[in-house]
């Protein structure tokens, strides 16, 4: 479905830092043709409540609330979750869809309880999208490591605590936090230069060009 020629994406959250990451990535990011997104593409937030299914497997998790999400509203939808992989757990997506319920618990002693300090970690995203007749995921990363403590005073999650790796060196050494309260780079870097999220959901789109209107929605 589209309004004005734009394609209308049903994403379900009820987070209002999803919402506002989401108002800059349709501003500031583009397709891989150099389009901007906020020219092909137009989000319907919906805050459809979701039980929100607990598995290290974020692939897993998501994909089990899309299909929830889906149930209640009946059209094609996405849900999005990102959480923090250390590396050397990689291959096991550890702590992954656990990071939410562990920070939701610790918060400010995450570092200190998972004695995380410096270690080598990595933010991944992933979009699951329900059709209606299929469930598919799509996956965003970016690597970095924890801080030795929380920095920065936006409260989404865990964003305290990461310090994503910066090919452009500018925003060196400052956790996704600080990141978006620095005047000179704000959210707009982060969801342009290094956001998994923003990774992840553009994998999607890009799906979505290509496959077309759902099947069940020709």
């Amino acid at each position: 479905m589209a309004t004005n020629n734009r394609i209308r994406v049903v994403y379900v959250t009820s987070s209002k830092f999803k919402k506002e990451e989401n108002d800059a990535f349709l501003r500031e990011c583009t397709l891989s043709d150099g389009r901007r997104i906020n020219d092909v593409f137009e989000f319907d937030i919906r805050p459809v409540p979701i039980q929100e299914i607990l598995n290290v497997d974020l692939a897993v998790m998501v994909s089990a609330e899309v299909v929830s999400a889906y149930s209640q509203l009946k059209v094609p939808c996405i849900v999005e979750h990102a959480g923090l992989v250390f590396s050397e757990y990689a291959d096991r997506s550890y702590p992954g869809g656990l990071t939410k319920p562990m920070w939701d618990t610790l918060r400010d002693g995450f570092v200190e309880e998972t004695r995380s300090a410096g270690r080598s970690a990595i933010a991944r995203a992933v979009v699951a999208y329900c059709d209606g007749k299929q469930v598919q995921t799509f996956v965003g990363e970016r690597a970095g490591k924890i801080a030795d403590r929380p920095r920065g005073g936006r409260q989404f999650y865990w964003d305290t605590v990461f310090i994503p790796e910066d090919s452009a060196g500018r925003s060196q050494g400052l956790t996704y936090a600080e990141i978006v309260e620095n005047a000179n780079l704000g959210l707009a870097y982060k969801m342009r230069e290094l956001s998994q999220s923003s990774a992840a959901m553009k994998a999607f789109l890009e799906y979505r060009l290509q496959a077309g209107e759902p099947e069940l929605w020709r």
